[in-house]
């Protein structure tokens, strides 16, 4: 008998580098930053090709609440699951585990962020479909992005690329082990040696069993599972006994401890939209390779640049290279696409400067 399906959306992320777009108010999931819907719109959709929508959950802080119902129309309260505060994904999968195991303990379970761009939902859609089932053979899966460059943003997973497991048309790779954001000379290894790809970010596993790998190889957070377990009928209890854990990535807390770990190779093009340099990427450019959002923006004798603006007064770039220009109801931003990581700076220092 198939197992029980579910999806949960890790939609928590600030989006502190898309400022003057994304605030702590209305972060990145919840804007078109790229396409024409808001990103958790597209990732909410994306995933009712393979799963029933009232079996699709979204984990948030529960400010965010309003926002998801915006974003996703006709999404119902009782899939929303509050955040008590931010603890990073390893809690947060636990308290979505505990919420989702009260309506069947023994789903498989496709966890997925809020916030990337996959414009090939089919492939996307097939390959979900074949991992969800693969976690029947008590395996944790993620999805591992090809890399087309030496990328010292991404983490990355080293697999075993003679030895395959098959579900459907997709392979499943051994895990060897899970790599931290690299030096440049050390991503050019990696792509080079050609076992080494970005780490999308996207879990796949049955419920039960990630429970079973959490008591083998961390007992810390398996532990926090219990406690929270006990205290889940207890609303104040069980917000306390969450907000007292330690915050941890599933990164940290499992995924690179644990042996029964399985890879495939995506299929689809993929994207974390990590930062502005990620919408010049992912949008059309002109014969000089500038992108812009709107048509009334200008480029002259400018090259490689980006503008973006949410409003109709027209921006023009004259004699620039490698530039960001974006304007927005908060702020604007001008930069160089090589520094755009550092926008992160410009929220903390607002923040400081506010405090």
């Amino acid at each position: 008998m198939a197992k029980k399906k579910f999806g949960i959306i890790l939609a928590g992320g600030q989006g502190t580098r898309f400022w003057p777009w994304s605030t702590e108010d209305k972060p990145k999931q919840f804007l078109p930053i790229v396409g024409n819907e808001p990103l958790i719109t597209q990732t909410f959709h994306r995933l009712t090709k393979t799963i029933p929508p009232g079996n699709i959950f979204v984990v948030a802080d529960k400010k965010y609440l309003g926002l998801v119902e915006e974003a996703i129309p006709g999404f119902k309260q009782a899939n929303f699951i509050a955040e008590p505060s931010p603890k990073n994904t390893a809690p947060c999968l636990i308290l979505s585990n505990i919420v989702l195991s009260h309506i069947e303990n023994d789903a498989n379970v496709a966890v997925v962020p809020a916030d990337h761009f996959i414009p090939d939902e089919d492939i996307f859609a097939a390959q979900l479909k074949d991992a969800l089932n693969f976690a029947n053979n008590q395996y944790i899966i993620t999805s591992g992005i090809k890399p087309t460059s030496p990328h010292t943003g991404y983490g990355y997973i080293k697999f075993t690329v003679d030895s395959a497991s098959h579900t459907g048309d997709t392979e499943f790779f051994a895990v060897e082990a899970f790599r931290e954001k690299p030096s440049l000379e050390v991503a050019e290894q990696y792509l080079a040696k050609g076992n080494y790809y970005w780490n999308s970010g996207m879990f796949f596993y049955n419920l039960k069993f990630f429970k079973q790998l959490l008591e083998t190889y961390s007992p810390y957070y398996y532990g926090q599972y219990l406690e929270l377990e006990k205290a889940f009928q207890d609303r104040k209890k069980f917000e306390d006994t969450y907000n007292a854990i330690e915050p941890e990535s599933i990164d940290y807390a499992l995924m690179e401890k644990a042996k029964e770990v399985k890879m495939f190779q995506a299929g689809f093009q993929w994207s974390d939209v990590g930062a502005w340099s990620s919408v010049y990427e992912l949008n059309p450019k002109d014969g000089q390779g500038n992108a812009a959002k709107k048509k009334n923006n200008i480029f002259i004798d400018s090259e490689n640049s980006l503008v973006f603006s949410t409003d109709e007064k027209p921006i023009a770039v004259i004699g620039l290279e490698n530039i960001a220009v974006i304007n927005t109801g908060n702020g604007i931003l001008v930069a160089d696409l090589n520094h755009l990581q550092k926008v992160k700076e410009v929220t903390r220092k607002l923040k400081n400067d506010e405090r």
